[in-house]
């Protein structure tokens, strides 16, 4: 079973989805995944699978205009580096915080906004109550299809190798799946002068590896 950043609210998810964050920034999403139920995704990406490992609020930014940017080596500017790192730190947070299932873990704030914090934060919840952990990576391929002075959206064809088990036993939580390329679409934020992951959604087994 793979762990992941986002959820859709109100829905009990399935385990296997809260593994990878969204991840939805998998698990779940994010994470979470992710979500990844988690990256994952793992989790708690996210979605991110179509598993909605966000919250199905959407934050809507002031009217600006929104540039579709197709990010290579040779475009990427300052802004459009600080989406990306923000984005991979969101699934960091939550793979951290899926070792131990800790929703308290301060990076998860450090790294999302409602509604995707809560939605990581609920599922990591559950998963403690259940006595259950997350182990393994997720390897980012991510991709800025939009960007304006406060919003920006990030696809991705996460690889994922997370998993969830049982924290006394150390057993994986079935049904035990193999590693995949999940599908990722991830929205951020301008939070005061941070990028932060508002929502994440994870589409499992969707995406060719490396896209």
């Amino acid at each position: 079973m793979k762990p992941a950043p986002d959820r859709a609210a109100g829905r009990q998810l399935d385990r296997r989805k809260r593994a990878r964050q969204e991840p939805s920034w998998r698990r779940r999403a994010a994470l979470v995944a992710c979500g990844v139920a988690a990256g994952v995704v793992m989790a708690s990406c996210g979605g991110s699978g179509a598993s909605d490992t966000s919250h199905p609020t959407t934050t809507r930014a002031k009217s600006t205009t929104t540039t579709s940017i197709p990010v290579t080596s040779t475009t990427l500017n300052p802004t459009s580096a600080a989406v990306l790192s923000a984005y991979r730190a969101s699934w960091a947070a939550f793979e951290q915080a899926l070792t131990t299932a800790n929703p308290s873990d301060p990076e998860l704030a450090a790294t999302m906004v409602d509604p995707q914090l809560q939605s990581v934060k609920a599922n990591l919840f559950a998963d403690k109550r259940a006595g259950m952990v997350g182990r393994g990576t997720t390897t980012l391929h991510p991709k800025i299809t939009a960007l304006s002075a406060t919003t920006a959206t990030v696809v991705d064809c996460a690889y994922s190798r997370a998993e969830l088990l049982y924290a006394t036993t150390g057993k994986p939580v079935p049904p035990v799946t193999p590693p995949e390329n999940d599908g990722v679409r991830a929205t951020l934020v301008l939070s005061g002068s941070t990028w932060r992951v508002s929502k994440q959604t994870v589409t499992e087994g969707t995406c060719a590896p490396g896209s």
